[in-house]
């Protein structure tokens, strides 16, 4: 899993790239609200799935704020601490909780 960028001020968009997943499969991506640091957020948990490519390659966009005018019809997510998993083909799961971080004006 490939993060871009990895460091960026609330409101941006981060990139989430997965390389070598099982291809033309579902990767189940799992996020919650996004909230400040400052904020009481409620547990809600959104579930998206993306399909890989023929080389086992996806793309998942998440902004880190609230979500803008025309995020739907780029396929960009309002969110934080995505996990994104998949069935290997024994049956287990195999996840994947990319590092990334959000800075907030102080």
């Amino acid at each position: 899993m490939s993060v871009k960028p990895r460091e960026a001020a609330e409101g941006s968009v981060f990139r989430f790239t997965g390389n070598h997943w099982r291809p033309n499969r579902r990767v189940t991506a799992t996020f919650g609200v996004y909230c400040r640091p400052d904020e009481v957020c409620i547990e809600i948990a959104y579930i998206v799935r993306v399909r890989t490519d023929d080389t086992g390659r996806f793309v998942f966009r998440l902004r880190a704020g609230p979500e803008q005018a025309g995020d739907d019809r780029r396929r960009i997510h309002s969110g934080s601490a995505p996990t994104f998993s998949q069935t290997t083909r024994s049956g287990r799961t195999a996840a994947r909780r990319p590092r990334y971080r959000v800075t907030t004006p102080s």
